[in-house]
């Protein structure tokens, strides 16, 4: 199972962005193969915020159509969803609670435990050293 980090959906929704072209790549080939592919509900949330964000996009969207936008990934782009369950607590805590774990990191590391715990094995991010605790296979820039 696949699944990618909300900076690839950013990047493939802002045409002004050098990454604009292999992140749109990325998210076609995602809705070419769906079955492939989970997306966890935080990163909807947190890609809601950055489509309606001015400093993100230069033409931030609607409330309306940022949530038709996250409403199409989640209900019928046919890629699977999953959110952090109270099962991913003892995995997550056992991360935060390292000495030298970065409090800036929080979010990641429960998107990474969520996403794990629902069978993905690649993950595509611009920022792999965030989630350098998570046990994926593989942690992919597609970006760069």
């Amino acid at each position: 199972m696949k699944s990618l980090d909300t900076n690839i959906l950013i990047y493939a929704a802002n045409n002004r962005v050098p990454e604009h072209a292999k992140a749109l790549e990325l998210v076609n080939e995602m809705l070419a193969n769906p079955d492939e592919w989970i997306i966890s509900d935080q990163v909807l949330w947190e890609f809601y915020k950055a489509l309606r964000h001015p400093k993100i996009l230069e033409k931030p969207r609607s409330a309306a159509q940022a949530a038709a936008q996250i409403r199409f990934l989640r209900e019928q782009s046919g890629v699977a969803c999953c959110a952090y369950e109270t099962a991913c607590f003892a995995d997550v805590i056992s991360i935060l609670q390292k000495p030298r774990f970065p409090y800036q990191r929080t979010h990641d590391s429960v998107l990474g435990v969520t996403l794990v715990k629902n069978g993905v094995k690649t993950f595509y991010t611009r920022n792999e050293k965030d989630f350098a605790d998570i046990p994926f296979r593989s942690v992919i820039n597609p970006v760069d």
